[in-house]
């Protein structure tokens, strides 16, 4: 007797989400700074509606934590997308939950998916990985280490506006990468990103004095040097 094995789900596509974070991180004219306004951010990139509990409830009579979440959920109806979610929620978990249901649109991911199928939790995953790094870029978190500042729980939840959760959660994903790993398409916005943001990152990890870059400085130690070159000339 012949007997066939389950399709298996396929695994999740981590470099696809992470670089369309990437693209939104280097476009976006609403992301200037962290934490930024997920409802403007969604707004700016996509034709997507929102609503909370509350009104769907009150006005629509419908519980939309039937459809799987208690936080927020993505859903196409009569051919709009809109995005419901908790109100009662604490703003950074709001912010949090808005943009893994947007990346289930920017990935053009399946929707209405029951837990059982095995797709699902792949399509979790990938929102997750694309709100983490719009949220909380990977290349400004390494330029901060890199600039001597701890980026412990505490530092990336008062500096990116997330839950310790998300934080504790993004600081073991990282620390678990590998960067020289990254694909050319993955580290081609990098440059792009940390020169965006580059106020942000003098903001909350200055570089040290003794690594700074100081034009006034250079300036002044190139005009000694011409001065010395003169007086030279004049003892030959």
């Amino acid at each position: 007797m012949t007997t066939f094995k389950a399709d298996r789900p396929r695994e999740p596509d981590f470099k696809r989400g992470y670089q369309c974070a990437n693209e939104m991180l280097v476009r976006s004219a609403v992301i200037t700074g962290f934490p930024f306004k997920a409802k403007e951010l969604v707004k700016e990139q996509a034709d997507i509606s929102f609503c909370t509990y509350e009104k769907a409830q009150n006005k629509y009579h419908q519980d939309i934590r039937q459809f799987g979440s208690d936080s927020a959920v993505l859903m196409e109806m009569q051919g709009a997308h809109i995005i419901f979610y908790n109100q009662d929620e604490v703003i950074y978990r709001i912010r949090f939950s808005i943009m893994h249901e947007f990346g289930h649109y920017v990935l053009k991911h399946k929707l209405n998916l029951t837990r059982e199928d095995g797709l699902y939790d792949v399509q979790e995953i990938e929102a997750n990985c694309f709100a983490a790094q719009i949220l909380m870029p990977e290349q400004l978190l390494r330029e901060c280490r890199k600039r001597g500042k701890p980026t412990s729980v505490d530092f990336i939840v008062e500096s990116f506006g997330v839950s310790s959760e998300a934080a504790d959660k993004r600081r073991n994903t990282l620390a678990n990468t590998v960067v020289e790993w990254r694909s050319r398409e993955e580290s081609m916005y990098d440059d792009i990103i940390l020169n965006k943001y580059r106020m942000l990152l003098d903001t909350i990890a200055p570089i040290p004095r003794q690594y700074s870059y100081s034009f006034e400085d250079d300036f002044q130690r190139e005009q000694e040097r011409n001065g010395w070159m003169d007086t030279r000339s004049r003892w030959r």
